[in-house]
């Protein structure tokens, strides 16, 4: 059965598994529906401490992005990655999926997954910002599935098909995730 928590609480209670897990983390704006995804898998964990930006695993890893960017945003025609601090992903348009929701929102899922070798940060959440881990269980996808699609429909407000169709494309990229192989 999968098993997701807070990331900081199984932190503290040094209950993250050293074989691997995934992290969602959550960036969103406190003024607009602009919000970021980051989703980041982990293995064969060496260590992981507390750093002033937040907690550091000293590992490879995976990551990729997901971009949920209101109709209204004034800078839509600027590179994600060329974008201010906070707004920004490290991605192209061209790298990305872009799915344009009905009332004209864009979601915009990583094609590719970036590797990141020996050490990665897990940025601390402030907030409504938020990190959680995801135990490494057979059904982990579809825990995945179901947090992901719930915080993109009551989160960023998109319909239930809008983040259901973002969730499958974000699986295309998951799978592949090199980190496990």
């Amino acid at each position: 059965m999968a098993k997701a928590t807070s990331l900081i609480k199984a932190y503290l209670s040094n209950s993250i598994p050293s074989e691997g897990g995934f992290i969602i983390s959550s960036f969103f704006d406190p003024d607009s529906a602009y919000a970021i995804y980051e989703i980041t898998a982990f293995s064969n964990v060496k260590d992981i401490f507390r750093s002033p930006e937040g907690l550091v695993f000293k590992t490879d890893g995976n990551r990729m992005h997901i971009l949920v960017e209101p109709a209204t945003y004034s800078q839509r025609f600027a590179e994600p990655v060329l974008r201010e601090t906070g707004k920004s992903i490290p991605y192209r348009f061209k790298e990305l999926e872009t799915i344009t929701g009905k009332k004209q929102e864009k979601i915009m899922v990583a094609k590719e997954p970036m590797m990141l070798y020996s050490s990665f940060t897990i940025l601390d959440s402030a907030g409504d910002n938020y990190s959680f881990l995801f135990f490494p269980t057979e059904d982990v996808y579809v825990a995945m599935k179901k947090f992901l699609a719930d915080t993109l429909y009551n989160d960023c407000k998109i319909t239930k098909e809008e983040a259901i169709a973002a969730w499958a494309r974000t699986l295309k990229t998951i799978k592949k995730f090199t980190v496990w192989k």
